[in-house]
């Protein structure tokens, strides 16, 4: 249910619904049951699960289209069905850059963006990814991190999410040739699915990172068994953690 109010018509209209209300206008226009997550995401403003087992879809949606005239959401409806589909791509594009303002802004963090290693193109992997598993929904920045210093460890995070900064960093000791590509593809696409469903709050106030959906989406993803097989290698992670020299960057 949409309410509207218009005061001095013409020039300020306000059209009004509750997440509930959406959900159900998404559900009877594409043919399905909805689930709505509505998100202050900068990173992922629309991001669809189809649930194979159960039927429907699980939306995750900015807030913004809580605002959505009736052709808006029509159009969100058809991009629910069909996640490739074109039609109605332009009008949800226009939609979201007049309706910019209400994204989150950006901390002012300059930081170089170091892509290009020896062995592997984050940018190339990140735009593959995103095109392959995502729709190009995510906008998220990806860099090497910095060569930690020379020291005993026993452990090693391959890639983390700062969702302040909407950037990707992974740990440039995977930059080496014996790192299967597959494997490296699998840590950036794990690091874009925590930028495009975000992280929320428990109701206890606890941050949730790999909630029950992440981990099903993950589970999902084509090469996820041998990623974590050759990540649960003991042999893998002892020549992860020698330090070597670093190579000529690519290009």
């Amino acid at each position: 249910m949409r309410r509207r109010i218009t005061i001095d018509a013409g020039q300020l209209e306000w059209v009004w619904r509750t997440a509930q209300d959406l959900e159900s206008e998404l559900s009877e226009e594409a043919h399905m049951p909805v689930r709505l997550v509505l998100t202050d995401n900068r990173s992922s403003i629309m991001s669809v699960r189809h649930d194979r087992r159960q039927g429907g879809a699980v939306v995750r949606v900015h807030r913004m289209f809580l605002n959505a005239e009736a052709d808006i959401v029509r159009a969100l409806a058809n991009w629910i069905r069909s996640p490739r589909s074109k039609t109605g791509a332009g009008l949800l594009n226009r939609y979201i850059q007049a309706h910019r303002e209400q994204i989150r802004p950006k901390k002012n963090v300059l930081q170089r963006l170091d892509t290009r290693g020896a062995c592997f193109d984050l940018k190339a992997i990140f735009d593959d990814v995103n095109r392959v598993e995502f729709g190009d929904a995510v906008h998220a920045g990806i860099t090497w991190g910095r060569m930690p210093a020379a020291r005993r460890r026993r452990s090693i995070r391959f890639g983390s999410y700062y969702p302040d900064e909407n950037l990707i960093r992974i740990h440039p000791l995977l930059d080496q040739p014996f790192v299967p590509p597959y494997f490296i593809r699998y840590i950036v696409f794990h690091e874009m699915l925590h930028a495009a469903l975000g992280i929320s709050d428990s109701p206890k106030g606890r941050r949730r990172i790999h909630t029950r959906e992440f981990l099903e989406r993950e589970r999902q993803y084509a090469d996820y068994g041998r990623a974590i097989a050759w990540q649960e290698n003991p042999v893998n992670l002892r020549k992860l953690l020698i330090v070597h020299t670093p190579k000529q960057k690519i290009g």
